[in-house]
C-alpha cells in the first residue's frame, strides 16, 4: 500500500469537503465522510493500514453515503476524490 499517496488523496478529499461545507453548509453525511477521511489520512501518515486499524467488526461507510447523497456537480467532484481514496485503500486488499 502506498501510504504516502493514500494520505495525500485523503487530505485532498478532506480539504475539498471542508471547502464545500463552508460554501454549502454542513450536514451529518458530510461530517461523517470527513471524519472517515481523517481516520484514513492519519493512519496512513504513520504507515498503518486504515482497514486493519478500523477493526474486523467495523466498516467504512463513506462510499455508501456519498453514492446515496451526492448528486450536484460539486458533490460529484467530491465523490470522485473519495473514490480515489477507495481505489488506493482497497486495491491492495483484494
Amino acid at each position: 500500500m502506498n501510504h504516502t499517496l493514500l494520505s495525500k488523496c485523503a487530505n485532498t478529499a478532506i480539504e475539498q469537503i471542508q471547502e464545500f461545507m463552508q460554501e454549502e453548509g454542513t450536514n451529518n453525511t458530510l461530517e461523517s465522510i470527513k471524519q472517515q477521511m481523517i481516520f484514513i489520512r492519519d493512519n496512513s501518515q504513520v504507515g498503518k493500514n486504515p482497514i486493519h486499524e478500523l477493526g474486523n467488526d467495523r466498516e467504512f461507510t463513506y462510499g455508501i453515503l456519498s453514492s446515496r447523497e451526492f448528486a450536484s456537480p460539486k458533490e460529484l467532484e467530491l465523490k470522485e476524490l473519495i473514490n480515489n481514496v477507495s481505489n488506493l485503500l482497497y486495491s491492495e486488499e483484494t
